[in-house]
């Protein structure tokens, strides 16, 4: 660990073999005279219990400042791109289709109207009951577990309420959160290196789900194999969550934009 230093990628950063989170580490070495050598920083397997019982065999340390520099690069040439910038400024600001949730909770709501007014109305009924009618109990009682009945109804459907009102919030502030990365993505090129350690690892975890990457460099020199973004990101002229060299229809486009 050092004070000046985040491991940017950890937990994002997957094991290739048991694809479990990879945590950041440091190797620090003292000369013989006492100082120390330049800290070595580097992501690693936990080795965590597969499905089998036993412990992930995957030894590799890789380089953090490699793989950090390599998803960077890779988020660099995503916003270079033109296409990139237009399509993230027609998302900004687009309107969220929540008409769908918005009609159930007026449905709700409706219902619910119907109910409590259905109760208000059984409550006079019950009021109104003549005390000397010989069936004045049995009316009552039937009267009173109607109403037990509707009381549950009303409960029912403001918990429908709530839930459906919890939904459309949420939906609301992903579009929220969504846009507050979308506006920053904008401005990557020119912050980024800007940013502390610890900005840089919380802008990545808002904006970047999962680094997948291969067991070994590939002969041309590539590592990275698979990126999950939270978001949808733009390239060519497709909408994405996901950046994966192994996908034929994919590589072309992506090795032509990212070189390591």
């Amino acid at each position: 660990h050092s004070l000046d230093h985040e491991h940017i990628l950890s937990g994002i950063l997957r094991c290739p073999l048991c694809g479990s989170g990879m945590y950041g580490n440091v190797n620090r070495k003292k000369k013989k005279d006492g100082t120390l050598y330049k800290d070595y920083f580097y992501y690693a397997c936990k080795h965590r219990r597969l499905v089998d019982g036993h412990k992930c065999g995957y030894r590799k340390q890789w380089s953090e400042e490699k793989i950090n520099n390599a998803v960077e690069e890779v988020i660099r040439k995503l916003v270079k791109n033109p296409k990139f910038e237009e399509a993230i400024l027609n998302k900004i600001g687009s309107r969220i289709d929540t008409e769908e949730i918005e009609k159930e909770i007026e449905g709700l709501e409706k219902q619910h109207r119907q109910l409590t007014g259905a109760k208000a109305r059984l409550g006079q009924q019950m009021d109104s009951l003549d005390i000397m009618d010989k069936f004045y109990e049995k009316k009552y009682q039937d009267m009173e577990t109607r109403l037990y009945r509707l009381y549950d109804e009303i409960e029912g459907v403001e918990n429908s309420i709530e839930e459906v009102k919890n939904r459309l919030l949420n939906i609301q502030q992903q579009k929220i959160s969504e846009e507050n990365v979308y506006q920053f993505l904008l401005y990557f090129d020119k912050l980024y290196d800007k940013f502390t350690d610890l900005e840089k690892k919380e802008f990545l975890n808002s904006f970047v789900e999962q680094v997948d990457i291969y067991e070994q460099e590939q002969p041309d020199g590539r590592f990275l194999k698979h990126i999950k973004f939270r978001f949808p990101v733009y390239f060519g002229d497709r909408e994405t969550q996901e950046l994966c060299w192994d996908n034929e229809s994919t590589v072309e486009c992506v090795v032509k934009m990212v070189h390591f």
